[in-house]
């Protein structure tokens, strides 16, 4: 699907191979970075952490996005994931259907974390879940954080089919945004938010121990809660995140 996060992501490309950027080497703050190639943080967020999942770039905390490896250019004959996929993310239904389709994807997710995630991979998701906790303040980044989280947890998987598609679909499936207070006064209280960093918590410890069923009962709690408060403030088919325009 052409948006502008997906321009970006190829703009950013075109522009570590144009330039000869090479590996190690720094692109910038995401601030010079969305000033650069004129898009909001949100947009060049979601661009980086795209590159970033492919293994392109890495994001250092307080320093910058640095290339990690230099991607190919694109060969106008190889198979377009992104285009053959599309029609899924323009998928007609209904948001109470699309948070369905999200706990049955992410619940057998944490149980392949479980039992297939590196070290590396479940440090990750620490990190994500402390990062997360440490920001209950900062309104703004928690929707970035928790997108983190439950990515970090699909790339431990080690399942390319997962990790793709959780890529592809994270915007349609993940209500954005899901932490404003102000959008959602009733459905976003402290109790909520800090119920959320008590089931992540849940989460990670059931991936560390290496237990997958553990681990598919502790996201489906989590994910379950969130749904059921969805379902109570919905009015038919919608809820009052499925009207929140997503950035394009």
């Amino acid at each position: 699907m052409d948006t502008l996060t997906s321009r970006t992501i190829q703009a950013l490309k075109a522009h570590i191979i144009e330039s000869r950027i090479g590996e190690g080497d720094k692109l910038g703050s995401l601030n010079e970075l969305a000033q650069q190639f004129g898009v909001s943080r949100t947009v060049i967020r979601e661009a980086v952490s795209a590159l970033r999942s492919d293994g392109v770039v890495e994001a250092r905390h307080g320093v910058g996005v640095f290339v990690r490896e230099v991607p190919q250019p694109e060969d106008p004959n190889s198979f377009d994931s992104g285009a053959a996929l599309a029609p899924l993310r323009r998928l007609k239904t209904s948001f109470m259907d699309l948070l369905e389709l999200r706990m049955a994807f992410e619940v057998h997710a944490a149980g392949l974390a479980a039992a297939r995630r590196s070290w590396a991979q479940e440090s990750n998701i620490w990190n994500a879940a402390r990062q997360f906790e440490a920001s209950l303040d900062d309104e703004a980044a928690l929707d970035h954080l928790d997108f983190v989280f439950h990515r970090s947890i699909a790339e431990a998987t080690n399942n390319g089919a997962f990790i793709e598609f959780f890529n592809l679909m994270s915007l349609q499936i993940l209500p954005q945004p899901a932490f404003s207070k102000a959008l959602n006064p009733a459905l976003v209280t402290p109790e909520y938010i800090q119920n959320t960093v008590t089931e992540h918590r849940a989460i990670c410890e059931a991936i560390s121990t290496g237990n997958p069923e553990q681990a598919r009962e502790a996201m489906r709690a989590h994910l379950n809660r969130s749904h059921l408060r969805y379902r109570g403030f919905a009015d038919g088919n919608t809820s009052p995140l499925s009207n929140v325009a997503r950035e394009e």
